[in-house]
């Protein structure tokens, strides 16, 4: 994704238009985005792989700025100003994108050009031309937080997320846990698989962290009713676990939350439901630093957990006091000091993820496993650090684990 300095042909077409009509070309513009949907996205010639992406912001009153937040290279505050067109209240930048992806944004007016990012986080501003959100639900008296995103022409059509009406389905069952190690009881959800019967063969299990947005924002469940009915996966039971507000302490690598889920919600769940004891039928799974969480479960607990999913791994994390120049990656560097566990692993992470922080230490992470001879499937998805791909990629990563044969 790169940015284009230069004055596109639409461009130069909207401010001749402008300076012979006025504010009707404007409102031509305006009723069009309006009626086709923002951003405009046109072919390049002679260029089969990429787009030219052009996005409009209409400024309700006058202002000094509008920052465009990208996928990448976002933190490269004067690349994403954009240019303002003549001497109208209308903002507008373009990209040249892979024409495969599917990508979120924000806009974010009278920015004050500073590195205080959680500051920015309050003035994010969504596009009315585009339809196409995803929302995130505010807590604790805060308001949903609303991110626009943009499918490219020739990205993949989702497929395993998608709920189908004449299929049979699971079920969820909705528990609140108590332990001395959390502040308040948490809420986790079980789903049993259609047709779970208590006296049948032990069902294989799968654990997610940030449960609820596997559940709400990824479609978890339609992954699972339809993975099962295709016979993609065995019939597998799925313990979905909350995160709160001390997400931040629980998912970087923290034993505490670890002997958690070992020690009281595997116990739990294993006593509650007709779940097997096996390692090899067990996934850890997660996303970000709840993938940087499974892997380290894998290596703390193969006795619990023989398989990893993974899926946009925070491995750039490092301990306070890790200073190995040799390995920038801390994870790879403590699977590479023991002897091969027997744990398989699905590890994912997105083309328009930040290259030295994701792209880079999961490739570390993968080349390490491989080299120590673990089972590994790498994936590169099409898209970015966000929750755009990590539902159907949840499929790929359970059908190369525990796929049907």
């Amino acid at each position: 994704m790169k940015r284009i300095k230069e004055r596109i042909n639409t461009i130069i077409k909207l401010e001749e238009e402008i300076k012979s009509e006025g504010k009707i070309a404007l409102q031509r513009l305006q009723d069009r985005l309006l009626a086709e949907g923002g951003p405009v996205i046109e072919n390049i010639e002679g260029d089969n792989e990429n787009n030219l992406v052009t996005f409009f912001y209409f400024a309700e009153e006058s202002m000094d700025n509008v920052l465009f937040i990208p996928p990448v290279d976002m933190r490269n505050i004067q690349e994403n100003k954009m240019d303002r067109l003549l001497d109208t209240n209308v903002w507008h930048i373009t990209y040249k994108v892979r024409n495969d992806v599917y990508f979120g944004y924000y806009f974010c007016p009278n920015d004050p050009l500073d590195d205080d990012w959680e500051k920015r986080g309050d003035n994010l501003a969504s596009d009315k031309f585009n339809n196409k959100v995803l929302v995130f639900k505010g807590e604790k008296g805060n308001k949903d937080v609303i991110r626009p995103y943009v499918v490219m022409p020739k990205a993949e059509p989702r497929f395993w997320t998608k709920e189908r009406s004449e299929i049979s389905k699971g079920k969820l069952h909705e528990h609140y846990f108590e332990s001395k190690s959390f502040k308040e009881p948490r809420k986790l959800r079980v789903y049993t698989p259609f047709g779970y019967k208590e006296n049948n063969d032990p069902y294989g299990l799968l654990v997610l962290t940030d449960g609820d947005e596997y559940i709400n924002m990824l479609s978890a469940k339609e992954v699972l009713d339809n993975l099962i009915d295709d016979k993609k996966i065995p019939p597998i039971a799925v313990l979905f676990i909350d995160s709160t507000e001390t997400r931040m302490e629980e998912l970087k690598c923290s034993d505490e939350f670890g002997s958690v889920v070992v020690n009281e919600l595997i116990p739990w769940v294993r006593n509650s439901y007709n779940i097997s004891e096996s390692p090899e039928k067990t996934i850890i799974g997660g996303l970000s630093l709840g993938g940087l969480t499974a892997a380290y479960l894998g290596l703390k607990h193969s006795e619990v957990f023989g398989n990893v999913l993974s899926q946009s791994g925070s491995y750039w994390y490092k301990p306070e006091g890790y200073e190995d120049k040799e390995n920038s990656c801390w994870m790879s560097s403590e699977y590479e000091k023991i002897d091969k566990l027997p744990v398989k692993f699905y590890l994912n992470v997105g083309v328009l993820e930040a290259k030295a922080v994701m792209i880079d230490t999961n490739i570390n992470f993968k080349d390490l496993l491989i080299s120590k001879g673990y089972d590994v499937y790498f994936e590169e998805f099409k898209s970015g650090h966000d929750y755009l791909c990590w539902g159907e990629t949840l499929a790929n990563g359970l059908i190369s684990l525990i796929g049907s044969k």
